[in-house]
């Protein structure tokens, strides 16, 4: 495992053509930037990347990050999401921001919140095997 970076509170590691996110606090437009710019560099490399996101202390998606991460998905596919940890208003927030990615993307992104990390890592698996 490499990690990109620990800094806080942004953390990626990457797992061959999976990232893991980690943050605390609101996703701002500064994280979301590096971590999109990082995606984009491994689908580059291998491509495809799926994103396994922990959101269980993140506080709040801001406008701006959300309209960034939109206009990112009309040039770029995620290969898929699985999100853990989310409280009930980080993912009715992360949900309206996903709905909106996959009415702007050039392909439908498969998204899916699961309960924990486990979970998560089989969701990618399975759907990893299907592809």
């Amino acid at each position: 495992m490499a990690t990109r970076t620990a800094s806080e509170p942004l953390q990626l590691t990457r797992e061959a053509d999976l990232v893991h996110l980690k943050f605390r606090g609101p996703f701002v437009l500064e994280h979301a930037k590096t971590v999109h710019e990082y995606l984009a560099q491994i689908m580059a490399e291998t491509g495809r990347c799926y994103l396994l996101a922990d959101m269980s202390q993140m506080n709040g998606i801001p406008t701006d990050t959300r309209r960034y991460v939109g206009e990112w998905h009309k040039q770029h596919t995620v290969s898929g999401v699985a999100v853990y940890g989310a409280s009930f208003a980080t993912r009715a927030i992360a949900t309206l921001m996903f709905q909106a990615v996959r009415i702007v993307g050039a392909q439908q992104i498969e998204m899916e919140f699961l309960r924990d990390e486990a979970e998560a890592r089989r969701w990618i698996a399975a759907h990893s095997a299907r592809a």
